[in-house]
């Protein structure tokens, strides 16, 4: 921000950017209404008001110690109106709004979707479960009777596929919940590819495990895809038994026993005392324990 700036252009600055924060404030006390979650009348009537100074005031008379008091209220609103709704956010309201649809070009609209954050995502996995699925047929229609060189390709399908349907049952769930966030969608691409990993990682590295059970390596990456955090799991566990914790080898916990932890209680509180007949009796009581 120029500090050189004239007042009058510094207050319609701020203005600006107190009207647009004011609209998220309208928004979130809308859906706050809407699901029973307005509980005083007079935050609306408070909410409302500010809006006059912010919309219908003149800007002549709209000095910036009017502007900077009207602010502070917004903020103290705003909080107050976030407290009511969360964990949901205006970024989730807007991304699971058809109010906030982004336009795109017909040839773009049909493989990234023009409408709100939410449904565009819901249409780009769609897209991707297509390709998924095309591509696992075509591996059914043309896998050899033996000796398939490609059987390496199907835990990386059926593991993509498997943390594929996870996004999407999480995913609808936050949807329908306004719970969204558009920031955190990037994420669910990297489990797709998370998912195709530990899925192939899984079925190659305990190959010799899975022939002793009845279950086809295609399903165990699938189930490896949905589930990447239970293969988290089990790495840490595998390298915590291969390499225990260092901090725990040098500082063993010491378990004490009830009567053990009586006599250091006793010890701290002879060492804190200045009353001898006090100390006396403690000195007596642990002659007793020992």
């Amino acid at each position: 921000m120029n500090f050189d700036t004239d007042p009058k252009s510094l207050a319609m600055i701020q203005a600006n950017h107190a009207r647009e924060r004011y609209q998220e404030l309208e928004e979130m006390l809308e859906f706050t209404s809407e699901e029973g979650k307005l509980d005083s009348h007079n935050l609306a009537i408070k909410i409302k008001l500010l809006k006059k100074v912010l919309f219908y005031t003149p800007p002549n008379e709209l000095t910036l110690d009017k502007l900077c008091e009207a602010e502070a209220t917004l903020e103290k609103l705003y909080n107050n109106v976030v407290e009511l709704i969360q964990p949901i956010s205006i970024l989730t309201l807007r991304a699971t709004s058809d109010k906030y649809a982004i336009k795109r070009p017909f040839w773009k609209a049909i493989f990234l979707g023009s409408s709100s954050v939410g449904r565009n995502f819901f249409r780009q996995l769609f897209w991707v479960a297509m390709f998924l699925i095309s591509l696992i047929c075509i591996r059914k229609l043309t896998t050899l009777p033996t000796n398939d060189p490609f059987y390496f390709v199907d835990p990386f399908l059926y593991g993509a596929l498997g943390a594929l349907i996870y996004i999407y049952k999480n995913i609808s769930s936050y949807y329908t919940k306004r719970l969204l966030h558009p920031k955190k969608l990037a994420t669910n691409w990297l489990r797709i590819f998370m998912g195709a990993l530990t899925g192939a990682l899984v079925v190659n590295l305990f190959s010799g495990f899975l022939n002793d059970i009845n279950l086809a390596p295609i399903a165990i990456g699938f189930l490896a895809g949905y589930s990447v955090e239970f293969f988290y799991q089990i790495l840490d566990k595998a390298i915590s038994m291969i390499i225990p914790d260092k901090n725990n080898q040098d500082n063993p916990t010491i378990r004490l026993s009830p009567r053990q932890a009586q006599i250091e209680t006793l010890t701290k509180q002879l060492q804190e005392l200045d009353n001898e007949d006090d100390k006396a009796t403690i000195r007596n009581l642990l002659e007793k324990m020992y």
